[in-house]
């Protein structure tokens, strides 16, 4: 933290939240602030960016979540909605601080990935924004469900043929009859351990 920022934070102040999304063709900005705001070589937009859920700090790794509520009723935030390909979006949201001699700085409150999209009749849209912590806890790969197979193979049934299938099924191959005991020396079945005669 610079010192005018810190300055700026042990005197009287004034901020608005700034809120930054990636999408390919470049950087989305907005604010919450009455009117747009001119930092860092960016023009925030007033009017969109209506709300967001609480904001909690921890010093361990958390996965939590952000809900992030947009005005639908603009024909901008449903385009976001309907035809932006938002999933897994960088989002960072910050706290914009001022006094009376201007901007001091600013203050990143959360970053994280869009993992949901919400958008309901009475103007409203909402992005799920998660922790960048939250892709450590998904599975990865390939799963045995229909919705799965069908992110590369959207024209099949990949379980059209079970009722065929019988309770049955083999699986691997034949061993030589060896085993391995817990301290990993090799045992016969049926047979006694070898002995280790140490050579004087």
């Amino acid at each position: 933290m610079s010192s005018q920022l810190a300055n700026a934070l042990s005197g009287d102040y004034q901020f608005c939240h700034l809120l930054d999304i990636e999408f390919d063709w470049g950087t989305l900005a907005l604010t919450d602030a009455d009117e747009n705001i001119d930092y860092n070589g960016k023009t925030y937009l007033a009017g969109v960016f209506k709300s967001f859920g609480s904001v909690k700090h921890s010093n361990g790794i958390r996965i939590g979540d952000l809900k992030l509520n947009f005005n639908a009723l603009d024909p901008s935030v449903v385009a976001l909605g309907l035809n932006e390909r938002w999933m897994n979006r960088r989002v960072e949201l910050s706290k914009l601080i001022s006094t009376h001699r201007g901007i001091a700085g600013r203050l990143s409150l959360y970053k994280g990935l869009i993992s949901k999209m919400d958008m309901n009749t009475s103007g409203s849209m909402s992005y799920t924004v998660s922790s960048i912590w939250a892709d450590f806890e998904k599975s990865a790969g390939r799963q045995t469900n229909t919705a799965s197979h069908q992110k590369y193979f959207s024209q099949t049934d990949p379980f059209k043929y079970t009722p065929l299938l019988t309770d049955a099924v083999p699986w691997g191959k034949e061993g030589n009859g060896s085993v391995k005991s817990r301290s990993g020396s090799g045992r016969r079945s049926g047979g006694t351990v070898p002995r280790v005669v140490k050579q004087h």
